[in-house]
């Protein structure tokens, strides 16, 4: 089955109701296990208009980086965010266990890992891929090496090709698993995040909207043609705000949660109840 790509769309909003750092990262974690529960490829935090100033730019780059740690390998993660006090609450958040983020650090030919480049020279560039100081390999600094130059302080992801005195790796993805999400904080309007995604079909989720139960069928068929989904959310404090129709992706307003028990729905638990619909959809109708 030809893989469709599936963003989500949350506002700089979503962590307004709390000022407390703990809190606001733990709902920051709910979020990312849920990309990584659904295979989300990407996920784009744009700007609440319904707020009328920039006060959430901060929460919003919050955001991003909270989102980009969960997505980063542990072995990686010291030398990708340096200690900050904003961050200091990111032993709470809830591992991802996905492929990419490996449990053991053996390493065979044809593996796949994320890497971090260190230093480059005039042959290539080496890699830390996390391998082990006991590994017995003899790279620099128990290092990879690639012999691409590629630009240093940047994650990558690679294949090994060779396993000797020091470990060969070579710039590849794989494509038959889930590889992680991307994060992208616009600063933008909706409509303009959107642009940049540039979806074929558009899922505005709101309570105002016919119920899943009551347009499946037909909803389903829209799935099945499109290949760039895009899911957006609104904030805590109103719905989406702007009028996305109008423009080249094809739109549909939608309620995920009909009949809902609950005066209001948050935004996390909205991502987790539509994301598991279109995840059957997508995966087993």
């Amino acid at each position: 089955m030809h893989k469709k790509q599936v963003s989500i769309f949350i506002p700089d909003s979503f962590l307004s109701e709390t000022s407390d750092l703990k809190i606001k990262t733990s709902k920051i974690g709910v979020i990312g296990r849920a990309l990584a529960l659904f295979k989300i490829d990407q996920i784009v935090i744009y700007k609440d208009l319904s707020q009328n100033d920039d006060k959430y730019v901060t929460d919003a780059d919050f955001m991003a980086d909270v989102l980009g740690y969960m997505d980063t390998p542990q072995y990686l993660r010291k030398k990708v965010f340096p200690i900050r006090s904003e961050l200091k609450h990111v032993g709470i958040l809830p591992p991802l266990r996905t492929p990419h983020h490996p449990t053991e650090s053996d390493l065979k030919v044809g593996d796949y890992r994320q890497g971090f480049t260190v230093k480059r020279n005039k042959k290539g560039t080496y890699i830390d891929i996390g391998m082990k100081s006991d590994s017995g390999m003899k790279g620099m600094e128990n290092l990879a090496f690639c012999k691409e130059q590629l630009s240093v302080n940047k994650v990558f992801s690679f294949r090994v090709t060779k396993l000797a005195k020091e470990v060969i790796v070579t710039p590849d993805e794989p494509d038959d698993v889930y590889w992680g999400y991307k994060t992208l904080s616009t600063h933008k309007s909706l409509k303009n995040s959107l642009k940049l995604v540039n979806p074929d079909f558009v899922v505005e989720t709101t309570r105002y909207a016919d119920t899943i139960n009551s347009i499946f069928n037909e909803f389903e068929e829209k799935l099945d043609k499109v290949d760039n989904i895009a899911i957006v959310f609104g904030g805590p404090y109103s719905s989406i705000s702007e009028d996305l129709s109008g423009f080249s992706w094809d739109l549909v307003k939608l309620n995920t949660i009909p009949s809902q028990g609950t005066e209001t729905v948050r935004t996390e638990e909205a991502v987790i109840s539509t994301l598991s619909i279109i995840n059957m959809l997508l995966n087993f109708c």
